[in-house]
């Protein structure tokens, strides 16, 4: 069975095309999920952010809204009006990057579409959280996130819990991984297929890396800025 596809932010950006306009156009394709940020804003709006700041180096969680708006322009666009465009009529991937308010994110998703159709990605904390509260929902632990932050002393550690996951998935509740795709080459595909769980491979761009990976019969789902690529390579 070949690999499902999640347009990472709806796909590509494309100059002139507003997020809504981007999400509606994966959905036409015919993509299994669309991935999406959720972030909150300092009055306590979700909203569709991939990045933790605007251009301007500030963060989101330090605007009001209707600020953050003005900023993003096209760009700009609530949780509400997401769901409003994609639930129900696209699977969900919504990867969680923050902690503190997976009940109501998760809790909109589920009114907002079927349990099967919607996935959850994020950090080992956020996934035990989901898990915890929503044991039917699907939760992937992400593997291969930035370490600029990490002591270098400890990076290696990190690295070595990602690409042999075990104790991580046992302690975060985790169904499956979603690995960078230089873990996934490197042992994470071959670590995953042996214990038969579901490895999702991200972000992939390259149409001859989107194509190595959409024959790769251990690969259960790509994610990527390129899904019109992947559509075309699957079929």
């Amino acid at each position: 069975m070949k690999p499902l596809v999640s347009a990472h932010r709806g796909g590509g950006v494309v100059d002139g095309e507003t997020a809504k306009a981007r999400y509606r156009r994966a959905i036409g394709l015919g993509v299994d999920f669309v991935e999406f940020d959720v972030r909150k804003t300092g009055d306590g709006l979700c909203v569709i952010c991939h990045d933790d700041s605007t251009a301007s180096g500030r963060l989101i969680r330090d605007f009001a809204y209707r600020e953050l708006a003005g900023e993003l322009a096209g760009e700009a666009l609530t949780y509400e009006e997401l769901l409003g465009i994609a639930g129900g009529r696209v699977g969900l991937h919504l990867d969680l990057k923050e902690t503190g308010y997976e009940t109501e994110v998760v809790s909109l998703a589920l009114a907002a579409g079927p349990l099967d159709r919607l996935v959850i990605t994020g950090g080992d904390a956020t996934v035990r959280n989901v898990k915890e509260q929503f044991p039917h929902v699907r939760a992937g632990l992400s593997l291969g996130d930035d370490l600029k932050h990490i002591s270098p002393w400890l990076a290696p550690d990190v690295r070595f819990s990602e690409l042999f996951p075990g104790r991580r998935l046992e302690r975060s509740h985790a169904d499956f991984v979603a690995a960078h795709q230089h873990l996934a080459q490197l042992n994470v595909l071959a670590w995953c297929d042996r214990r038969g769980i579901d490895a999702w491979v991200w972000t992939v761009d390259d149409e001859r890396d989107i194509a190595r990976f959409m024959n790769d019969s251990r690969v259960a789902a790509l994610i990527t800025n390129r899904p019109e690529v992947a559509l075309r390579l699957r079929s």
